[in-house]
This record gives C-alpha cells, sequence and structure tokens, in this order.
C-alpha cells in the first residue's frame, strides 16, 4: 500500500527568460486543494486504486477497500 498526493499551489523551479535574466516565480500564500491517490501493487497488478480529496488520514484507510 502507497499513498501519494500533489498540492495544487506547487509554483515552478524552473522557467525560461531572455539570456542573462533571473527567472523568477511567485508562490501562492494561499491553502488550495490536494489531490492524493491511494492504492496497492500485488500480482504485478494496480489493486483498489482510490482518489481522494485531502491528505490521508486514519479515517481514509479505515475506508479503503
Amino acid at each position: 500500500m502507497d499513498e501519494s498526493g500533489i498540492n495544487n499551489n506547487e509554483s515552478s523551479a524552473y522557467g525560461w527568460c531572455e539570456k542573462g535574466k533571473r527567472y523568477h516565480d511567485t508562490k501562492p500564500g494561499k491553502r488550495r486543494e490536494r489531490l492524493s491517490i491511494i492504492g496497492a501493487l500485488g500480482e504485478n497488478k494496480f489493486l483498489a486504486p482510490m482518489v481522494y480529496q485531502g491528505y490521508c488520514t486514519a479515517s481514509v484507510i479505515e475506508t479503503w477497500p
């Protein structure tokens, strides 16, 4: 079993700009949504995948099939 997630307020670590200029990016200060996926690998198959919004908590683990 493994759980992974991503926030939609991530800023880009790399970008493009004119030669000789420094790249700058802004990072939002507000919390936004988090999308997570949980599943297991068995017999070379991805078993019981579940996508949910939020963080992994004990109640998520208990409801996961």
